[in-house]
């Protein structure tokens, strides 16, 4: 999972546009909030006075015995008026008096009709007693609704996100009024449930365009392991955008001219190769006619080590030419029936079994390289002890003889074509120096490599590790 999003392009786009959504909603909270509040807050006082104000006239227009239903008609859940026979004063005591009103259940107009003592207009349900802070920094403004209405002195209360009101109605009574509504911070779920189908569809959206960018690019991935492991690989799909477009484009005109350049290198080293063997079969012709033996014999083998190269040479560049298909094969049989062969020519080859190991690759030309590295060991090491085995990186092989090992020196050298570190030079003791040289040209065409260690209990081994992710 980790890996989906830290290292897939579909998880990183999915990422990227959830993250702009999260951002995006944040901004936008914040924004609609303030416009929201300012509204609302514009609107509600606008409501509070239109009623306040209405309140006041009808209380300075009644006689005072009916001051009391006037009053209980007028309170609701989130408000209350009450008439004061002194003016407002401080704003911080009017908002703790004010605070005593909001907390307090009160009579309805009804009660009061029917001479009830029980009150059933309870407190202010949006404000529990440890709810309403008092605020700091109150001041008095005067304000003024409309023609005929009394001056009034309001009081702004955003800790409560209400008002306050007083005004004198009639000579020595003020109406003092306050409102108080108190919203839930919370989202509701409606918000929530939008935020999670937009989420859906972006990530929808994302999962689109990656594969919309991810094919091509898959696409291209595999052409180039492949033609890394040398197979022959059709042109890339020049499609999608114009930077993948471009990109396959690239890689395609470089898949031409490589394959063109080993051509070319392929045909030239077997056209030298092949014009090198009409001079040396005369210069030997020449040679038999020599009569002094001392003479003849060591020009004679001279000529049938480079005519022995010769075709070493031209067999090589034959089998680079020759494109040979990559599929599917069980790696465990081939190795095994490899080793049975040379086994029943007289060699001695031990191979330990292992588990079927599925591997996609050009079994001829790999079978070629094992058999160089096998035999290698046999000729100088007497022997060849075969393992495989699964590693996490890949599949492993490994090679062991009882020979006397290769100096640390002479490690990578002995990989260079023509290169013997048998001194002899005779043909019945080794080959031309071509053996390990193609081993290595074959397995890393395939993705892997060859490395050599001696042994501490003596001997040589031989280790070839090829990839395990091999299918393309």
């Amino acid at each position: 999972m980790r890996r989906f999003w830290m290292r897939s392009l579909t998880g990183q786009l999915i990422a990227l546009m959830l993250l702009t959504l999260l951002l995006s909603q944040v901004v936008f909270y914040f924004i609609n909030n303030s416009e929201r509040d300012r509204t609302m807050r514009s609107v509600r006082q606008d409501e509070f006075l239109a009623r306040a104000m209405a309140v006041a006239r009808l209380v300075g227009s009644t006689d005072a015995s009916v001051h009391s239903e006037v009053i209980g008609a007028a309170n609701t859940a989130l408000s209350r008026y009450w008439i004061s026979d002194k003016p407002p004063g401080d704003p911080r005591d009017w908002q703790q008096r004010a605070r005593r009103h909001l907390l307090r259940a009160v009579p309805t107009a009804l009660d009061l009709k029917a001479g009830e003592p029980e009150a059933n207009l309870p407190p202010n349900p949006r404000l529990g007693e440890n709810d309403v802070p008092v605020q700091e920094g109150l001041a008095w403004k005067p304000v003024a609704y409309g023609t005929g209405s009394p001056s009034a002195e309001l009081l702004d209360l955003r800790a409560w996100n209400g008002f306050g009101l007083a005004t004198e109605v009639q000579p020595g009574q003020w109406l003092n009024a306050v409102f108080a509504k108190a919203e839930p911070a919370t989202l509701s779920s409606r918000y929530y449930v939008m935020l999670g189908v937009a989420a859906l569809v972006l990530s929808g959206i994302a999962i689109l365009a990656a594969r919309r960018v991810g094919r091509p690019l898959r696409h291209l991935t595999v052409a180039a392991e492949r033609l890394g492991r040398g197979e022959e690989v059709p042109p890339v799909p020049e499609a999608g955008a114009d930077d993948i477009r471009h990109t396959a484009e690239a890689f395609n005109r470089m898949q031409s001219r490589l394959r063109r350049f080993v051509e070319d290198r392929t045909r030239m080293i077997a056209a030298i190769s092949h014009d090198l063997r009409t001079p040396i079969t005369s210069l030997r012709l020449r040679a038999e006619f020599i009569a002094d033996a001392e003479t003849r014999e060591p020009m004679i083998a001279t000529l049938d080590e480079m005519q022995a190269m010769t075709e070493a040479t031209l067999a090589f560049s034959k089998g680079e030419a020759t494109t040979e298909a990559a599929r599917d094969i069980d790696l465990s049989a081939l190795l095994a029936s490899l080793c049975d062969d040379l086994a029943a020519m007289g060699q001695d080859v031990e191979f330990s079994e292992e588990a079927r190991m599925p591997f996609r690759c050009r079994p001829d030309s790999l079978r070629r390289a094992l058999r160089n590295v096998i035999e290698n060991a046999v000729r100088y090491g007497e022997r060849a002890r075969v393992t495989m085995q699964r590693t996490s990186t890949g599949l492993q092989m490994l090679v062991e003889d009882d020979g006397p090992g290769i100096p640390e020196a002479d490690m990578e050298r002995v990989f260079a074509p023509f290169v013997r570190l048998e001194t002899s030079r005779s043909r019945d003791t080794g080959g031309v120096g071509l053996g390990l040289a193609i081993a290595r040209s074959i397995v890393r065409s395939h993705g892997g490599d060859i490395t050599l260690a001696n042994r501490e209990d003596g001997g040589l081994q031989v280790r070839l590790v090829l990839p395990s992710d091999h299918r393309g």
